[in-house]
């Protein structure tokens, strides 16, 4: 397969591990840095962490609730995360840790799992019923498709996010090879575009799933 050269590689790592550990060092310095310079109006930087927090209570409170508050830290740490492993597959002679399907669904079966562990905790036993239907005797096929529709959600969750970062990848690669320079910068342009959307539904879906658990 026609694959860019990466100019970051460690010897028996895989490369999203080496791609996945540099995106989570970049991370903690820049919050480092943030952290330690808090400004009371905000630049750049601060103001784009400041943005996420924003967005994410919003949509905690709009899609669960008040109770949507505790999942802050994990969500916004979620968008961040993804974004700068989106953004990495930008720059030449790197690529994105969410090109890869065991990231993408490293990150959905958290997803998948907080979110039943939380109806179970609000719900109790009763959660279990969610399963069985509306009526007992047909408990046995509702069983079957509510496990099955359960297990859809971290496997799109994962698979929508993963195709999209690596056929964005694929292609900006193709046409770097084809037509170097000038055609290959405006698709990037849209790659970077279409990095924060693919971040942005990814980090909706996951409030939304939970959301789905705590009714």
């Amino acid at each position: 397969m026609l694959k860019a050269p990466i100019l970051l590689s460690i010897s028996g790592i895989p490369e999203y591990w080496t791609m996945t550990i540099l995106v989570m060092a970049f991370i903690l310095l820049v919050s480092f840095i943030v952290g330690r310079n808090l400004q009371v109006v905000p630049n750049g930087i601060q103001s784009f962490f400041e943005l996420v927090i924003v967005m994410t209570e919003y949509f905690l409170k709009e899609i669960i609730g008040e109770e949507g508050e505790v999942y802050l830290p994990l969500i916004a740490s979620f968008a961040v995360f993804i974004l700068f492993s989106n953004l990495l597959g930008s720059i030449p002679g790197f690529t994105s840790p969410t090109a890869t399907i065991d990231t993408t669904a490293t990150l959905a079966l958290i997803v998948f799992l907080l979110s039943h562990a939380v109806g179970i905790k609000k719900h109790g036993i009763r959660y279990i019923k969610k399963f069985l239907g509306p009526l007992i005797f047909i408990a046995p096929l509702m069983v079957i498709i509510e496990i099955m529709t359960a297990l859809s959600r971290p496997l799109s969750h994962a698979l929508r996010l993963f195709a999209n970062i690596f056929a964005e990848e694929f292609m900006v690669t193709v046409i770097l090879f084809l037509l170097p320079w000038v055609i290959p910068v405006i698709i990037m342009y849209l790659q970077i575009f279409t990095d924060f959307m693919q971040a942005f539904v990814f980090y909706l879906l996951a409030i939304i799933y939970i959301a789905f658990t705590l009714e």
